[in-house]
Order: C-alpha cells, then sequence, then structure tokens
C-alpha cells in the first residue's frame, strides 16, 4: 500500500521520511540493502555507515506516517513530514527535497501554538 513512512535510527533516533507505492517490507529491504553493500543509494543507510550505528529491524525502526494513494498528494504529505523534521535540524531525508514553504510553516506553528 502506498504511504509517508519514517525510519528512525535506532542509536540517535534521527528519522528519514520517504514514500513508497510498494509493500513497506521492500521499500525497508531497500535501505537494508544499501547498508549492507555500502552503496549510498540511501541516506539512512549513508548515516548508519558514516556514524557507526545499527541498522536495526522493521518493526523497531520503520512508522507508517500515513497510508495515501501514489500522487500528487502523497508528494505533499512526504513533503510536509519532511520540512517538520527540518525544521528542528533533525532529519536525514535528501536536502533537495527541502524548500521553503510558508504554509507548512503556518501549520506547524499553529500546531506548536495549540501545544502550549
Amino acid at each position: 500500500m502506498s504511504g509517508v513512512f519514517e525510519l528512525n535510527c535506532p542509536d540517535c533516533g534521527k528519522p528519514y521520511v520517504g514514500q513508497t507505492g510498494r509493500d513497506l517490507k521492500t521499500r525497508f529491504n531497500e535501505h537494508k540493502r544499501s547498508f549492507i553493500r555500502n552503496s549510498l543509494t540511501s541516506n539512512y543507510a549513508l548515516h548508519l555507515t558514516e556514524h557507526s550505528h545499527t541498522l536495526g529491524n522493521m518493526q523497531d525502526v520503520m512508522r507508517v506516517l500515513l497510508f495515501q494513494k501514489k500522487g500528487i498528494h502523497l508528494d505533499t504529505i512526504e513533503r510536509f513530514h519532511i520540512h517538520r523534521q527540518a525544521a528542528i535540524n533533525n532529519h536525514l531525508s535528501d536536502d533537495h527535497t527541502l524548500s521553503v514553504n510558508r504554509i507548512f510553516d503556518s501549520i506547524l506553528g499553529d500546531f506548536q501554538n495549540e501545544l502550549k
């Protein structure tokens, strides 16, 4: 099922936010292969390798943020969750996915105000 997911480093907790239109296990295994082969095709695997952190197992490190069909809505949801983590400098996602987004900032500001 399509959706946005988060992989959390088991050693430091930093999240990688991504999306997939395939089975979550398939997507996790791609990150795992990148880590094992040191192929640098995954920012999550790159982080683990550069910091000598452990991979962890899928059940412990992967969390579905939202199920959503492939398309523009899925892309927007992924960008929002990346933006949310980048706003607190706590992300492992690709930097090219980051951009200034006043709408996301407004939503995050409203959310922070509700918590106070």
